[in-house]
């Protein structure tokens, strides 16, 4: 019997990326035995959010966020409405994409589908934050700033880059904020420029940032950076890369299961790169929550048990899609296509 499976896709991410992926999508999961219902998001806010509560009550017993870490917070989001939600899956066709890098989604689009075609899940955390979830990181700070304030527009024109540029112009406006972070080890009191609460090791295209995250221990790590000069600042930014940060004096490092935050003006946060308002807030994680689609063989270096489910039957390596695909890319010249189904699932405003 066919599986449902709802694939929601930002239209315009990673220089519309996706669009050009679906016909070849649509034959590699349908051939695998899933049948697929595609349906774009729109420019209202957290669009994504409410087509993912839709298919959830609607019974896709799949639901697919194709697009960035934005994409991804929003279907999360919808889905954790539910006690018994969907399985999820991840196709990285955005501009950061810090999850899917996480959870070591092949970088090659056609690599990515023939994992959600294997069916292999792994339930991993996913935070709560006051009202809201998360499933990669959340974040306060000035700096953080950059993940939602950088325009789409420019992000779809030069990709990274344009996170480099707005966080050399915003070096100068860096000022502390005196804060008061309660956690299971202890209290924190003190001026910050930087807090990270994150549930993987892949955090703002890092992968060293929170080294000994894994996705399924029940635990956070949180990260706090405290005040400190620019030069200073710098050369702990550099150190990341080896994870040599973590032994400076000026970092807390710490694994808990929450965390509040207060700050005697206010601070921004940012779940998933997504502006979440400003302080006072508690961060919770909620245990194996989520089953996600992965190549377990690559995460299981990540995982603090076993948590490996294996749901399948058929997997087809569909050779013939991967060179239409290629072809495609090499020539630009793509069909407009939307799905071969015509029941979309109606969303209610």
């Amino acid at each position: 019997m066919l599986k449902r499976m709802l694939i929601i896709y930002n239209p315009v991410a990673g220089q519309r990326k996706f669009q050009k992926l679906m016909p070849v999508a649509e034959q590699i999961l349908g051939d695998a035995g899933f049948d697929v219902t595609l349906i774009p998001t729109t420019e209202e806010a957290k669009s994504a959010t409410k087509i993912a509560k839709q298919g959830a009550k609607d019974g896709f017993e799949v639901i697919v966020a194709a697009g960035g870490d934005g994409t991804v917070n929003d279907v999360v989001n919808g889905l954790m409405q539910f006690s018994a939600p969907p399985i999820f899956g991840v196709l990285p066709v955005g501009t950061t994409n810090d999850f899917a890098r996480a959870l070591q989604m092949a970088k090659d689009p056609i690599d990515a589908l023939n994992i959600m075609a294997a069916r292999n899940t792994v339930a991993v955390d996913v935070g709560k934050a006051n009202n809201d979830y998360f499933i990669n990181n959340a974040a306060g700070g000035k700096i953080t700033e950059i993940t939602y304030e950088v325009k789409e527009s420019l992000k779809n024109k030069i990709g990274r880059l344009a996170y480099l540029f707005s966080g050399i112009s915003m070096l100068p406006k860096l000022a502390p904020k005196k804060v008061t972070v309660m956690h299971d080890e202890g209290v924190f009191e003190g001026e910050i420029l930087l807090l990270f609460g994150s549930l993987t090791n892949s955090v703002g295209g890092m992968e060293q940032l929170c080294p000994p995250a894994v996705f399924n221990d029940g635990k956070m790590d949180l990260l706090l950076l405290k005040k400190v000069s620019p030069a200073k600042l710098l050369k702990l930014l550099a150190s990341i890369k080896s994870g040599a940060h973590l032994e400076s004096e000026d970092v807390v490092y710490v694994r808990t299961k929450k965390v509040q935050i207060t700050c005697e003006t206010s601070l921004n946060i940012s779940y998933d790169g997504v502006y979440g308002g400003e302080t006072p807030y508690e961060l919770e994680v909620l245990p194996e929550k989520l089953q996600v689609l992965a190549d377990t063989k690559r995460i299981q270096h990540r995982l603090h048990n076993k948590t490996i489910t294996s749901k399948i039957s058929t997997f087809t390596m569909v050779k013939c899609s991967q060179i239409w695909y290629h072809s495609c890319v090499r020539k630009n010249s793509f069909p407009i296509f939307h799905s071969r189904k015509s029941n979309f699932v109606k969303v209610r405003t």
